[in-house]
């Protein structure tokens, strides 16, 4: 249930994301010439410099004179209070940027790749604060390191989710409230929560904090990329409502639905609350209110309920249906300036469940607005983390796990002490995800019922593309219906799984390890032939349609280099099979073949 908010409550984050045009530098202020718009980027994990292609979509920094000049730090045209900001960006080796909200508080960008300890400085960290009057060797003060190092590796683009709110002001200008990072995401970890900022961070534009200003990025460090920059700001109006009336009635109410019901009782109140409510079921919660629409444009209707319920506004019916408390219920409605009708009928007809009723509006550039007393919609259940850890050796744990949207039911999982991780689909010999960090998040398979049986990963997760990557003879890819699972045997603690493909008249062996470096996964697949005809072999590394860049010629970026793949560099071909459909495929050379997964 707390799982279901959470996607709840990020839904409305993506709701209403406004994109900076990235088609010339005509979003910012007076740009240095060391800002560029680029169409790709490019770079190995141990490049130090980035390789850029011209075109639209990317911006660049490099610094080209050598000499770092206040200027040459990037100021956006606009200007933010409260904010939610999401971007890629892609750093080379030893890269280092920074972002500062307000120009006066800075995310830090930074190459942090498998580093152990981390610090402010590292990437995702908010930066420290700095005063030369607290004395040599003291000047830093506060700042804070990412709970958890969620970076990938240089030349690869990562993703980065800022919520910040603003500092307050009183109407003399006095702070009466300090900057909150209320959360800051780097690659789908939760690295910062609640993060109260105290002053402005080293580097800021001005020491003065106020209530607007624009985003700065600096520019006097590394290359630094940027793509897909995204935000919302939350500078207008929204909805009023005006007093509630309710009438409340007794009995069996299967739907919320009135009919020749008589109410019990009727009264007036401020919000949309349970505490008129006497029963633990069977009745039936009339409430009607006016909305006072500041402007026209569309407004969005989140509500939460145990039962069932509907939502009307001027009569259409929005939000519908039997939920739980947790479930969010959502619709649009374009609304015009004015006066709107709103109706909520909730209905309650089983005695288990705890009594719960929300109802959020939310527009494009506002903050979602609660129609209903604080209380009256209750917090999910606190349920701890079951966490399954890798410390000491391997292990394996057996789950359902969702891919591309659905539930594989045969998978395993693999975690090893050296903190990096993959998922397995036995039937299908395929690698579904690797991570780096903690394990596994099991709290789904044996908390209560653990209806879903599936389990989560709990670093950073690449997802692959699930297909079993060996080719016999020139031919596709094969599926779960041709490959039989023979089992595994063990190897330095780590499985080895065992194949046999009927139609190719093969047995195969598939060995997943970290590799020496440390940096990734290294995969062995050995295969022996039952004829005396040995079969031709080649080794899918990935296809076009998840997009591949050629970096090297041992080295491919996939998923939009979301990944690397690297092998020994002896062959490479692309090759189409069929449909058009584009693999980078290497050929074999003799029975066994290793390629690198490195993120």
């Amino acid at each position: 249930m707390r799982n279901i908010l959470l996607l709840t409550l990020l839904s409305w984050t993506c709701f209403g994301q406004q994109q900076v045009n990235l088609k010339d530098l005509a979003a910012f202020q007076h740009p240095s010439h060391n800002w560029t718009i680029e169409g790709a980027v490019q770079a190995a994990y141990a490049d130090t410099s980035l390789q850029v292609a011209t075109g639209q979509g990317v911006l660049v920094n490099t610094l080209r004179n050598g000499k770092y000049k206040r200027s040459d730090d990037l100021t956006f045209a606009f200007s933010h209070g409260d904010i939610h900001l999401m971007f890629d960006f892609m750093l080379p080796k030893k890269g280092n940027s920074g972002v500062y909200l307000q120009g006066r508080y800075e995310v830090q960008l930074a190459d942090s790749w498998t580093k152990k300890q981390l610090n402010y400085g590292d990437c995702g960290g908010i930066y420290e604060r700095w005063d030369d009057a607290r004395g040599k060797g003291k000047e830093g003060f506060e700042g804070y390191a990412p709970m958890q190092n969620a970076s990938k590796a240089p030349g690869l683009w990562q993703s980065m989710e800022i919520d910040f709110q603003a500092p307050r002001f009183d109407s003399n200008g006095k702070k009466i409230q300090n900057a909150v990072f209320k959360k800051v995401v780097l690659n789908g970890i939760l690295i910062h929560e609640n993060i109260e900022v105290l002053g402005v961070t080293r580097g800021a534009v001005s020491l003065q904090e106020v209530a607007s200003a624009p985003i700065l990025i600096q520019g006097d460090h590394t290359q630094v990329a940027f793509k897909n920059i995204r935000y919302e700001t939350y500078d207008k109006p929204s909805v009023r409502m005006g007093q509630v009336s309710y009438d409340y009635y007794t009995g069996k109410f299967t739907e919320p639905i009135i009919g020749a019901a008589k109410p019990i009782k009727s009264g007036k109140l401020d919000k949309l609350t349970y505490k008129v409510i006497q029963d633990k079921n069977d009745y039936l919660i009339h409430y009607q209110a006016e909305l006072d629409v500041p402007e026209a444009d569309s407004y969005e209707f989140q509500s939460y309920w145990t039962g069932s319920g509907v939502v009307k506004v001027d009569g259409k019916e929005l939000n519908q249906g039997a939920h739980w408390y947790s479930e969010m219920v959502s619709a649009q409605m374009q609304l015009t300036a004015g006066k709107h009708r709103l109706e909520v009928i909730h209905v309650k007809d089983f005695p288990w469940g705890p009594q719960a009723l929300g109802l959020f509006v939310k527009r494009i550039g506002s903050h979602p607005v609660a129609l209903h007393d604080r209380t009256s919609l209750l917090d999910p259940e606190a349920v701890g983390m079951i966490e399954v850890k890798a410390n000491a050796e391997p292990v394996f744990q057996r789950s359902f796990a969702m891919h591309q949207g659905k539930k594989k039911t045969h998978v395993i999982h693999v975690g090893d002490p050296a903190g990096m991780h993959y998922s397995y689909d036995l039937k299908q010999g395929a690698m579904l995800q690797v991570w780096r960090g903690p394990f596994l998040n099991a709290t789904q398979m044996w908390e209560n019922r653990g209806e879903p049986q599936t389990s989560e990963p709990l670093g950073v997760t690449v997802a692959l593309d699930g297909q079993f990557p060996l080719v016999m003879d020139h031919q596709a890819q094969a599926d779960s219906t041709e490959l039989v699972y023979k089992g595994f045997r063990l190897k330095d603690g780590r499985p080895i799984f065992m194949y046999q493909w009927p139609a190719a008249n093969v047995s195969i062996e598939d060995y997943i390890r970290p590799n020496a470096a440390g940096t990734g996964l290294e995969r062995t697949l050995s295969f022996k032939s039952a004829s005396a005809m040995q079969s031709a072999a080649e080794l899918v590394l990935g296809n076009s349609f998840h997009g591949i860049s050629a970096i090297n010629t041992k080295l491919i970026g996939l998923q939009g280099q979301s990944y690397f793949v690297q092998w020994d560099g002896r062959s490479g071909a692309v090759l189409s099979p069929k449909q058009g459909l584009k693999q980078q495929r290497i050929p074999v050379q003799g029975n066994e073949v290793s390629y690198q997964l490195i993120w």
